[in-house]
Parts: C-alpha cells; structure tokens; sequence
C-alpha cells in the first residue's frame, strides 16, 4: 500500500495547464533549489518549445528537418486528436516565450500503447511531432542524434529546458540546463522507483530534478538524445526522476520519420 502511494506520480508540465483541479499531473512544490544555470545562446540547437497558443507547455528535441521527439503525455489526455490545433513549435529559442522561429505542426503521433496514469506507470510515453516545411539548420539550430545502444549506469547527462528552477517559482523564462547522473534500473528500483525496462531514470539528491515546463525534453548524453522527460513523484523531494528510454523506441521513430 505504501509503495501505491508512493506511486501518486506528478507529470512535469507547463504550469498553465497543471493548475487545471480536474487534470492528473498537478505538481506540488518543489521542497529545495534546484542546481541550474542559464545555457548559452547555440549551447543545445535541437531544444525546441513547445507552445500551444503561443504559450510553452512542453519541450522536446529536433531529431530530423521535419520531426521533433517529445512525449506522449504532453498531448493524450490533454487536449483532443490531432492535437495540432494552436500548435507551435520555436526553434532557436533561448526565451520561454516571444523567442525563436514558429513552426507549425503537420501531424502529431503519440505511441499508440501509450499509458496514461500511475497505474501503468506511464508505459510508452514518447510521441513524433512531423511539421508543415522544414527547419532550416544553422549553427543555432542542429538536429541531435538517436542512441547507437543502451545507456549503462553512472553516466552523467545534460537536461535543458524551461521548466520551473526555484521553489514555488515560476518555469523559468531562460532556457537552463543541468547534470544528471543516470542510474541502472536495479538501483532506481531499490530508491522505490518502479520503472520499466523501457525507461530510465536519473538522481542526483532531494532538491534536484526535473519539475513544470520540463516535460517531453531530451536527456542528452554523448550528443545523443538518450531520454525524454516522462514523470517525476512531485519536484526535487528525494525520488529518481524517470525517463523514456528512447534507445528502446528506435522503430517506433523510424516508422515515423519518413
């Protein structure tokens, strides 16, 4: 029963929509500081905003001229299929928001198997975002590369998004970035995570972590995308963060690459 409670997890997103009673995902405040800094301007050129009606509510990564990898749980559940409507994508963008070049979405394709809720523990949470034309690439604006293998344990990342920095703070208007030492499943378990094999997680101490505005944003490790921001049990309180591991959804994104 314990570990079922322990198990009410929070979806990092944008706080315009957690603040929504009848939404799951609320985020409750974070209970320290979380160790961030500003990123420089071209420091990670694959970030992209996502923003619906011209306001952010989730990240994700440019992984080809046309298609951004982010997640499923910043779509299903939230708003209806096709979910393209009032959606944009900023690359370039250092600012939370009125930053970067709009790109508008084409179609939107959430894992079909995708798994809503603390019961499933949020299986399959990765989605395809495909646009109406093509980025146009520059030194501030570069596609990341997709995971060659499994990522082991003890690995240090980089984490870059605008989610929230500060307790009871807002998502942050810079772009930030952080370390995140990635964990074996095994260990992750021990710390009363409960992940799948298809997912990964990172910790590094109570006042740490991913919280709002995070969401659906890469876990970069060797320059390659290696996670996606999935679900975290509240923001920085001493529980592992948990990632898709999107060295397991190589297919899925070929099939939606093309």
């Amino acid at each position: 029963m314990m570990r079922l409670v322990r198990l009410v997890l929070v979806v990092v997103i944008g706080l315009t929509i957690c603040q929504a009673a009848d939404l799951p995902g609320k985020i409750l405040p974070k209970t320290t500081d979380s160790p961030r800094v500003d990123a420089a301007t071209g420091e990670f050129p694959y970030i992209v905003s996502l923003r619906r009606n011209g306001v952010h509510f989730c990240g994700g990564a440019i992984i080809g001229v046309k298609k951004i990898l982010t997640a499923a749980h910043c779509f299903v559940g939230r708003v209806d299929p096709p979910y393209t409507e009032g959606l944009t994508i900023a690359t370039g963008a250092l600012k939370r928001q009125e930053d970067g070049d709009l790109h508008l979405a084409n179609k939107v394709v959430p894992h079909s198997e995708f798994s809503r809720g603390p019961d499933t523990r949020w299986k399959h949470d990765i989605a395809v975002i495909s646009l109406m034309t093509p980025i146009i690439m520059t030194e501030k604006v570069k596609t990341v590369g997709l995971p060659t293998g499994p990522t082991p344990g003890g690995v240090v990342g980089v984490l870059a998004g605008w989610g929230s920095a500060t307790k009871f703070g807002p998502e942050a208007d810079h772009l930030q970035k952080r370390n995140v030492t990635v964990l074996t499943n095994d260990d992750c378990n021990k710390k009363d995570a409960s992940i799948l094999e298809t997912q990964m997680c990172g910790f590094d101490g109570r006042g740490t972590g991913f919280c709002n505005g995070d969401s659906g944003g890469p876990l970069i490790y060797n320059n390659e995308v290696i996670g996606i921001v999935s679900f975290g049990i509240s923001c920085g309180i001493g529980y592992p963060d948990t990632y898709t591991r999107v060295h397991k959804y190589l297919n899925f994104i070929k099939e939606n690459s093309n």
